[in-house]
């Protein structure tokens, strides 16, 4: 074969590729516009609650995910892959991306390398809080690894999907020592790092009341998060009488 016919080749198969991504993409974004049609109301309120700079097509939560297990069987990692490389102009595109993510038969190490992929797309708090779910799949420990691999980042939503998926995942006996001990090495400073901080703490004090709020006095620990942990816990109907007592006790202690 010459090497002008196989130069022709492999251009025809890189155009069949491009082509392919951009029928697969379309589909995918005709699919979402249908999902959100008559949703004017609704996209400009999630607008202004996601605060994201992306467009809002306005599809709900539970629609976005029923199309992503429709869509998901018929996924590969290729083309979740072909989907996040594709021009995604919307936040209800990225965050199918990442759903399909969750629902595609993966292995746990395509999963993450995906993962890794569809992180610097995200540029709000529900890319990621609507994207983590709390599957025994994501309790493995290279999920874990991953997790504390995130902590480190210097991308406030990278750093906040770590905080998460170790809420959500591993606030459990075998894990919680562990778990406070890496997040005193999290030095990122962004407001959604440090809320998504609190919440973990808030939400760790509900099985060990004790140990966190004796984490929570930790001075590595700012001030900030530690009240915002604090008037989480006040907020949450979830502490006994005796157990808010306490918290208002320290709350008041902590400045």
């Amino acid at each position: 074969m010459s090497l002008c016919i196989i130069y022709k080749v492999v251009a025809i198969f890189n155009l069949n590729n491009i082509r392919y991504t951009h029928n697969m993409t379309c589909d995918v974004s005709f699919k979402i516009a249908k999902l959100a049609e008559g949703n004017e109301s609704y996209a400009a309120f999630n607008q202004r609650i996601v605060n994201t700079k992306m467009p809002v097509i306005g599809v709900r939560v539970p629609d976005l995910r029923r199309l992503a297990r429709e869509l998901a069987p018929d996924m590969s990692a290729a083309d979740i892959s072909k989907l996040l490389t594709a021009r995604n102009e919307s936040f209800d595109y990225v965050l199918l991306c990442g759903l399909l993510i969750t629902h595609a038969r993966l292995d746990d190490q395509t999963a993450i390398d995906l993962t890794k992929q569809y992180l610097p797309h995200v540029d709000s708090w529900a890319h990621i809080d609507v994207f983590v779910e709390k599957k025994r799949r994501f309790a493995g420990e290279m999920w874990w690894d991953f997790a504390l691999e995130c902590l480190l980042s210097e991308a406030e939503f990278t750093v906040r999907y770590g905080v998460v998926s170790l809420m959500t995942n591993f606030l459990d006996e075998a894990h919680i020592d562990q778990v406070f001990a890496a997040l005193r090495n999290v030095t990122h400073d962004g407001y959604y790092v440090e809320m998504a901080l609190a919440w973990l703490y808030a939400t760790a004090a509900v099985n060990f009341f004790e140990k966190t709020l004796a984490e929570l006095e930790n001075r590595q620990i700012d001030t900030w998060t530690r009240n915002k942990a604090y008037q989480k816990m006040r907020e949450s109907r979830r502490f006994t009488p005796r157990q808010q007592q306490i918290i208002i006790k320290n709350k008041r202690a902590s400045g």
